[in-house]
Order: C-alpha cells, then sequence, then structure tokens
C-alpha cells in the first residue's frame, strides 16, 4: 500500500512539474495582443481538432513576418489542438512551400526565423520530447546572421525545457544569459521579455 502511495504521489509531483515549465507557463503572446494574427491563434487556442488557416500559415513561413509575433502565435497556439499538432501542421505546410522531402533536410532549407518559429511549435507541441525542436533551435541561433534576439531567446526557453528535468539553476540560467548577450538585435518587446522572466525568475535561486 505504501509503495502505491508513494507511486501515485511521484506521478503527480511529475505531472504537475510538466504543467509548469518554461515552455508551457511562459505566456507572452499575451503582450501582442493588438496583432490581428495572435488575437486568431487565442481563439484557436480555446478550440480541438482546429485546421491552422492557410493565413496564419503563410504567416509564420514568410520570413518577412516579424520573428517575434511569429513567435508569440505559436505561443499562443499553444498545445491545445487534439487532431495534429501545430507542429505537424505548420511542418506539413513548409514541407509543400520549401519542397522539403524529409525532416532532416528542413533545417538547410528554412531561414533562421522561420526555422526558429518552427522549432518552437515542435516543442509546444510536444513539451515532454523536445530533443529534435532543441537541435532545430540551436541550429537556427548558428544560422541566424542578423543575431535576433527572439531566436535565440526562444532557443533558450527550449534549452530550460530539457533542463527542467535535471538542474533547476540551469533553467534560469540558459534563458538569463541570452538576456544580458549584448550582441544580440532586440527584436522582441520588453513587456513580452518581462512575462517570459518573471516565470523564469522563480528558479534563480536554484
Amino acid at each position: 500500500m505504501k509503495r502505491l502511495l508513494t507511486a501515485m504521489l511521484l506521478t503527480v509531483s511529475w505531472v504537475f512539474m510538466w504543467a509548469d515549465s518554461p515552455l508551457t507557463s511562459t505566456d507572452f503572446a499575451k503582450n501582442y495582443n493588438d496583432h490581428p494574427m495572435v488575437q486568431l491563434a487565442q481563439q484557436l487556442s480555446n478550440e480541438s481538432d482546429t485546421n491552422i488557416p492557410v493565413s496564419m500559415l503563410d504567416f509564420l513561413a514568410n520570413k518577412k513576418s516579424p520573428i517575434d509575433v511569429r513567435l508569440a502565435v505559436i505561443n499562443a497556439i499553444s498545445w491545445n489542438f487534439n487532431g495534429k499538432t501545430s507542429g505537424e501542421q505548420l511542418y506539413e505546410y513548409l514541407s509543400k512551400r520549401y519542397k522539403i522531402k524529409s525532416a532532416d533536410k528542413i533545417a538547410k532549407k528554412l531561414d533562421a526565423g522561420t526555422l526558429a518559429v518552427y522549432a518552437y511549435a515542435l516543442a509546444m507541441s510536444n513539451y515532454f520530447e523536445v530533443s529534435e525542436a532543441q537541435a532545430l533551435a540551436h541550429h537556427a541561433v548558428k544560422k541566424d546572421k542578423s543575431k535576433s534576439f527572439s531566436v535565440a531567446f526562444i532557443a533558450s526557453l527550449i534549452d530550460a525545457q530539457v533542463y527542467l528535468d535535471s538542474d533547476w539553476g540551469q533553467v534560469y540560467k540558459v534563458v538569463n544569459d541570452v538576456l544580458h548577450d549584448g550582441s544580440l538585435h532586440l527584436d522582441m518587446r520588453q513587456t513580452a521579455i518581462d512575462s517570459v522572466m518573471e516565470y523564469i525568475g522563480e528558479y534563480k535561486n536554484y
């Protein structure tokens, strides 16, 4: 009986830990509520078995669309699709648009910003297993000649998700390091950054 109770408590603790995480608890889309595409994404997040509109997929795949707003759209969509995830839908769209024949070719085909958007969608779609998304996000950072803060910041959130399972101190450090990297071009709203750091800051003491 004691073993069963212990197992149940560990399971509950594990579920709560993942429900409260760098990817699921950093709601920065609310700081972009003035953008129509973010508004639409927030509506979609409350529905199930919903396909992402082509207009939104166009926006997400367009390298001319502001990178911070594209990431905010993914943040707003979250993980709430019960059918195909946002990561799956975005991959299908990107593979057709850029004639990508296999998943291992996507890093070469996409520009840094779009690759970061896809990596974030992939991570949000399955935040229990983000190794592929992490690798793609790091590739996006290396590929990014513009030194985008948004690209590096979202990669650090995916890193933080990985560290959540092993080193809570690193959850704070990897994100904070990007925050204080003066070489990056700040292309995200300060209010959005503050929203993320409000949660990440809880790990500072570790």
